[in-house]
């Protein structure tokens, strides 16, 4: 096995992987690259999700696409089993808590019960319980990284309801790190500040907010933040957990 292919035969689930353009679709084709076999998760578009699969078999690596509601409460169980089933293994090495929903607020009035809830489960419960499944096939050396947001530390009021999903997944993954360390599995978050993706805040006023917070003003590009996943995922960050990675141009310094 060449250093280049430091993942050759572990297992990588991508949530929210379905977008060619998007954060998840990146981080999916840096992980087949050096050698990891991929399930690509989508919510219901088929179609978008085979194209990812497409490039990704170009890497030469096992890769399946699953269809799987994360808001669901059997949403963990149902990945797991089709991933184990999928790709013939019986490990899941790498994590990757991609899949999310954002809903911008005018203001608090605007803002529905259903709003919290639906939020919620997908991006905090949704994550929660595919580790919960998947911990019982991860072996010593996993790795599980969910995908935070600045605003989960940056108060954007618009996001109320975002960001504060946010805050709660960096919350659980630090409060995770304890009972995992001793396992030999890491967890961590990647934190996103504006990237060019579907979900672009670019010429909004949450987009002006955050890029006067910048040094770097400029939107990212999704395959920054998969360079930044695909170190956490690796062999090199085995003595990295409980951390928040941001990856924002300078809006988070100390």
């Amino acid at each position: 096995m060449s250093s280049e292919q430091y993942l050759a035969g572990k297992t990588a689930i991508v949530t929210g992987s379905s977008k060619l353009n998007g954060i998840g679709a990146a981080t999916a084709l840096a992980l087949a690259k050096h050698g990891a076999n991929i399930v690509i998760h989508y919510a219901s578009n088929k179609e978008a999700a085979e194209k990812v699969v497409a490039q990704v078999k170009k890497t030469g690596v096992q890769v399946i696409a699953v269809k799987a509601d994360s808001s669901s409460e059997t949403f963990g169980t149902d990945l797991v089993k089709a991933t184990l089933e999928g790709l013939n293994t019986k490990t899941i090495d790498i994590i990757v808590n991609n899949a999310g929903q954002a809903i911008a607020h005018p203001e608090i009035a605007a803002i529905e019960a259903t709003d919290w809830d639906d939020i919620l489960r997908t991006n905090v419960r949704g994550p929660f319980l595919l580790i919960q499944a998947a911990l019982p096939h991860m072996t010593r050396g996993g790795r599980i990284i969910n995908i935070g947001s600045i605003a989960g530390k940056l108060g954007i009021p618009a996001l109320t309801v975002y960001g504060t999903s946010k805050a709660a997944l960096t919350f659980m993954s630090t409060a995770m790190a304890g009972e995992l360390a001793p396992k030999g599995i890491t967890i961590n978050v990647v934190s996103p500040g504006p990237i060019a993706t579907d979900m672009t805040m670019e010429g909004t006023p949450i987009g002006e907010v955050l890029r006067s917070h910048q040094v770097d003003k400029r939107e990212g590009e999704p395959r920054e933040i998969a360079e930044t996943i695909l170190f956490i995922a690796g062999p090199g960050s085995s003595f990295i957990t409980g951390q928040v990675i941001p990856v924002d141009g300078g809006i988070h310094m100390p």
